[in-house]
């Protein structure tokens, strides 16, 4: 099923899919069981030495043992740090697109 209402057919899908891959384009590939629910998400950055927080309407990611006090970021910040040390990590990041995000957007 496609969602996506510019895509036609799925042959359009596929050619667009050879089309990214023959100019450089990488699939990003996501392990068993990965996901993007923020209690899965607080229980792997423990082990990457973060600690994942939620403060009212605020997102707080921070690097255990630091000092000072977190900051408080928005959902777009709070995505582009974990993405962030997804990478550091050896990971895939979720990277943020243009039609997810107001501020994304070019």
């Amino acid at each position: 099923m496609i969602t996506a209402p510019h895509i036609k057919s799925r042959a359009e899908l596929t050619s667009m899919i050879i089309d990214f891959t023959k100019n450089g384009g990488e699939v990003r590939k996501f392990g068993r069981g990965f996901t993007s629910d923020w209690i899965y998400l607080r229980d792997v950055f423990k082990g990457f030495g973060y600690e994942l927080k939620t403060v009212r309407q605020f997102y707080i990611v921070h690097k255990i043992g630091s000092k000072g006090r977190p900051k408080r970021l928005t959902r777009v910040q709070a995505i582009r740090e974990i993405d962030r040390v997804l990478v550091a990590n050896g990971m895939q990041p979720f990277m943020i697109t243009k039609h997810e995000f107001l501020e994304a957007r070019p």
